[in-house]
């Protein structure tokens, strides 16, 4: 495993052996951040040797406003998808999410769903959960 990128708010692990990048979000982000940020993963993913997996453990504290979203889909989603790439996309997530609905997850959430079912998404508490569910090919 090595790192790619940290910066204040983000950072991006690689492991090329499972196929798989690393995203980890954390801090105060601003919106530009979150697209500076955003620019920097869709670089190093189109960079990379084949990248089928994406572990996320997103910024809850962050919501990703619907203008935001569109902008995910375009100038992430979109960007990555014409490589066809990325298979799955995990989001790692604390429990009492899962036990509670949040504002900020479900912006999380409904982002992830408007990546026009270009890879699979799903949400788990643990990475295991994840690992598992990424060698379900």
């Amino acid at each position: 495993m090595q790192t790619l990128f940290e910066n204040s708010t983000f950072a991006i692990d690689y492991d090329e052996q499972r196929s798989l990048i690393i995203q980890r979000w954390f801090g105060d982000l601003t919106e530009e951040q979150y697209k500076e940020n955003m620019k920097i993963l869709v670089e190093w993913i189109l960079k990379l040797p084949p990248v089928h997996f994406n572990l996320v453990y997103p910024n809850l504290n962050f919501p990703i406003t619907p203008e935001l979203q569109e902008w995910t889909k375009s100038n992430v989603f979109l960007a990555v998808d014409r490589h066809k790439r990325l298979k799955k996309a995990a989001f790692i997530v604390p429990q009492e999410v899962f036990d509670q609905i949040v504002t900020e997850f479900l912006s999380v959430e409904q982002t992830m769903e408007e990546n026009f079912d270009l890879f699979e998404t799903r949400y788990f508490t643990s990475e295991k959960d994840a690992y598992m569910w990424f060698a379900e090919l």
